[in-house]
């Protein structure tokens, strides 16, 4: 196999950087996949087959959605066995060179590969087929980056430094692009966590309004720093879809969303300090967000089943909020749900909450007030 290729500096390592379809890349190259037991030395982590099959799809639809641009960021080889390889000067006045492999030397039942797959294993793994599956090779281009003669050593800290010591992309961001790139019909169809806090965070409706970081630069808004992730809260509508009984029978997503932005327009109300100064309490942290959720999901359920009417639905829950007000004490200092934190704390912290809660405390406080307005 040739491969032209352009030889220059990546940071201070020599490399050779060109283009060739995926399965020829994959047919040349080995992980070596480390095994305490069989290979102590190896390099590779256990793989995930959804995430090589995740990257095949990804890479095989990019021809038939030539609209659209795809690409990834391109593989990293290392020759370790120079004898497998030969590189020729095309013009070295460009850096331009020819590689030619010698696949008739390339034995890749050796317990160590000869080419190994320094980082894009992953994308690589299904690349020259996979006749169980009845999958074919992938004859789709992609870059790659070769260095030749690297040790173990070397390339392991390599490895090591492209998977850990990168700042990984954060989640709010990510989710705030995939809501922004998907029309709103699929992605309330395909995610509809996402399409609900998404819109709780742009409708002036939802307490949310203006309120949640999308990823980016931090910035205030109306000077409040932005303190609730959109990632959170897409957890957060996440729990209480799946924790509610009553949302999960509605079929359109509409209905399930005014609920939602219903229940936590009470929230709001009922705890203004909270909600205004999260700087101080704890409410609108991560595990505070779930943990409220997850107590919305038991509110949501009583409300729907004393069949409330609508006008009436947030007072309903107000009342219900109520209740929970001398458990919880959100001060991020003094306050006692400062020892939970995570989905595990949160579901406690929910827990001890829904313990509060009362249907004859509700109807007492509706008695008093019809008591009231015959005054």
């Amino acid at each position: 196999m040739e491969l032209t290729v352009l030889r220059g500096m990546n940071l201070n390592t020599t490399v050779y950087r060109g283009f060739a379809p995926i399965k020829d890349i994959a047919s040349i190259s080995s992980p070596d996949t480390f095994n305490q037991d069989n290979n102590p030395e190896g390099l590779q982590r256990d793989l995930s087959q959804k995430h090589s099959r995740d990257g095949y799809r990804y890479a095989e639809g990019s021809k038939e959605v030539p609209d659209f641009p795809r690409m990834w960021p391109e593989v990293l080889l290392n020759v370790r066995d120079t004898k497998v390889v030969e590189i020729i000067p095309i013009d070295e006045r460009y850096n331009l060179f020819k590689i030619i492999v010698k696949e008739d030397k390339l034995n890749h039942s050796l317990p160590r590969p000869q080419i190994s797959r320094t980082d894009g294993n992953h994308r690589l793994f299904y690349g020259t087929g996979d006749s169980e599956s009845d999958w074919p090779a992938l004859n789709v281009s992609t870059s790659f980056s070769i260095a030749v003669g690297l040790t173990a050593e070397q390339e392991a800290a390599i490895f090591v430094d492209i998977n850990h010591n990168q700042k990984a992309m954060n989640t709010s961001h990510l989710a705030h692009l995939k809501s922004r790139l998907t029309q709103p019909e699929r992605l309330a169809d395909e995610e509809p966590p996402l399409w609900i806090a998404t819109n709780l965070a742009k409708d002036p409706k939802s307490p949310f309004h203006g309120l949640i970081y999308l990823g980016g630069e931090k910035e205030k808004f109306q000077g409040f720093t932005r303190r609730v992730n959109l990632a959170a809260l897409r957890t957060g509508v996440e729990m209480i879809i799946k924790e509610s009984v009553k949302l999960r029978s509605f079929s359109e997503i509409q209905p399930k969303y005014v609920l939602i932005r219903t229940y936590w327009n009470a929230v709001a109300k009922t705890f203004p300090q909270e909600w205004a100064d999260p700087r101080k309490y704890l409410l609108l942290r991560g595990f505070g967000v779930w943990s409220m959720s997850i107590l919305g999901a038991e509110i949501i359920d009583r409300c729907l089943t004393r069949h409330i009417d609508s006008g009436q639905l947030e007072n309903e829950m107000n009342a219900y909020l109520h209740q929970v007000i001398m458990s919880v004490d959100w001060d991020s200092t003094e306050g006692n749900v400062t020892g939970y934190g995570g989905r595990v704390g949160a579901r406690d912290l929910a827990d001890k909450m829904k313990s509060s809660l009362s249907d004859e405390q509700v109807d007492i406080v509706h008695i008093a007030k019809d008591l009231l307005k015959n005054l």
